[in-house]
């Protein structure tokens, strides 16, 4: 993941454009579930509390406690020792907790400790209980949520740092997600929420994951571009040009057998090549593959256009103007030059209205 968008630095243009892409990455099976975790049990709570005391009831808790294993880690083990507790225990429980909290939020530890008493329930399960309390404040210890908080950390591991689930954990989250929400509202002037944080960080997790699994790798630029995706923010290569998301979307995933289409698309490309060798006086037996970077260079340089909208057309247009190549101009650079050429055609593919494609 890149470094400005760690916790520490991400902005809040960033924050809104990863924060759009959480139902992108949620899995179709628990959009159910994630609408009940998101808006049903709150908005119920919220009504509980209007009314006297908010509770949860054992139904509840339980489509809780599946949304969290679907969400995330699949453990069985914990759905049936959420089974086994009595709905009376449950409301009885659940009604304690989130009273402690209501009379003092800054003591919320207590509160996860209260929900903990319950079978099946440990600090991260007790957090989801009291986030659904208190969405604005209070985040669910997700495995995402805490990688990502911790992300600067000395040891830690990216997304596989491991986790041990403990209140110390717990408290150290909670804290790194108030020093965030706090700065972001300070820079932008708009409400965040702990559980638009949570969105965020599910999103960029698993962005990556499926990045990865198409053969990216970290920190490159097509990887933001992709995480952001159509409705994000805009995306930028290390020279400062926008990137296409629409192309490098197609670029992802697995390979496909060159059709007809994409044959004749190399054909062209091929004789495009030898026109844009005869206009620049290349030698008979110059390799048009390791040349043309060059070509383009000196054709965008004269035109005062950037290096990859430099197609056919230009070429045409550079000769049109008078221009002409030195003989020997483009032969034998320095490895100087061959570094700057490198930099100038890396990823020029991926740029909003590239003719290098």
């Amino acid at each position: 993941m890149k470094p400005s968008l760690g916790p520490d630095t991400i902005s809040y243009d960033d924050f809104k454009g990863y924060l759009g892409m959480y139902e992108h990455y949620l899995p179709a099976k628990i959009e159910g579930l994630d609408q009940l975790r998101l808006e049903g049990v709150p908005g119920v709570l919220e009504m509980r509390r209007k009314d006297g005391d908010a509770f949860l009831e054992k139904t509840e808790v339980t489509a809780l406690v599946e949304w969290k294993l679907k969400h995330g880690t699949y453990r069985p083990n914990l759905a049936k020792l959420v089974a086994e507790n009595k709905s009376q225990e449950v409301r009885t429980t659940t009604t304690s907790a989130f009273k402690e909290y209501a009379a003092d939020n800054s003591k919320f530890a207590k509160s996860i400790t209260a929900l903990s008493k319950l079978k099946g329930i440990g600090p991260a399960t007790a957090s989801l209980l009291l986030a659904c309390y208190d969405p604005a404040k209070v985040p669910f210890f997700s495995d995402e949520l805490f990688r990502y908080l911790h992300w600067s950390d000395a040891k830690s591991k990216g997304w596989d740092r491991k986790i041990s689930y403990t209140m110390k954990e717990y408290k150290d989250l909670f804290e790194k997600l108030q020093v965030l929400r706090e700065r972001l509202e300070k820079e932008s002037g708009q409400v965040v929420k702990a559980i638009d944080i949570e969105k965020c960080a599910y999103a960029l997790a698993k962005g990556v994951q499926q990045y990865h699994e198409h053969g990216g790798t970290d920190d490159s630029d097509d990887q933001v571009c992709l995480m952001k995706g159509p409705g994000g923010s805009p995306a930028f290569d290390e020279m400062g040009f926008e990137l296409d998301y629409d192309f490098i979307s197609t670029c992802h995933g697995p390979p496909r057998p060159l059709g007809k289409r994409a044959m004749a698309k190399l054909d062209k490309k091929r004789e495009e090549g030898e026109r844009k060798k005869k206009i620049m006086g290349g030698v008979k037996d110059q390799a048009i593959t390791t040349a043309e970077a060059a070509w383009d260079d000196r054709v965008a340089r004269d035109l005062g256009i950037a290096y990859h909208e430099v197609g056919m057309e230009e070429y045409e247009e550079w000769q049109k103007r008078g221009f002409h190549a030195e003989p020997g101009e483009f032969e034998s650079p320095s490895q100087e030059e061959k570094d700057r050429l490198v930099r100038l055609v890396t990823g020029s593919a991926l740029r909003k209205g590239s003719k290098h494609r």
